[in-house]
């Protein structure tokens, strides 16, 4: 039980990292791309794009990909 509650704290911790990364840029809508997967485009505040993919289950991490793919 111990192992699980600190795998779950584990989790928060890296999706509220993710969420705090992602807020000080601008992101299009996640866009699902029909494989199970979902994508998104961000531009930070020096204009650099950057791009992440999610798998569509819940507690997914959110992975930063190139934007090229």
């Amino acid at each position: 039980m111990k192992g699980s509650r600190k795998f779950a704290c584990l989790i928060l911790a890296l999706l509220v990292g993710a969420g705090q990364a992602m807020a000080e840029q601008s992101c299009s809508a996640w866009m699902d791309q029909g494989d199970g997967t979902s994508w998104t485009t961000c531009v930070d505040e020096n204009g650099t794009q950057r791009c992440y993919r999610v798998n569509n289950t819940p507690g997914s991490t959110v992975f930063e990909v190139s934007c090229s793919q």
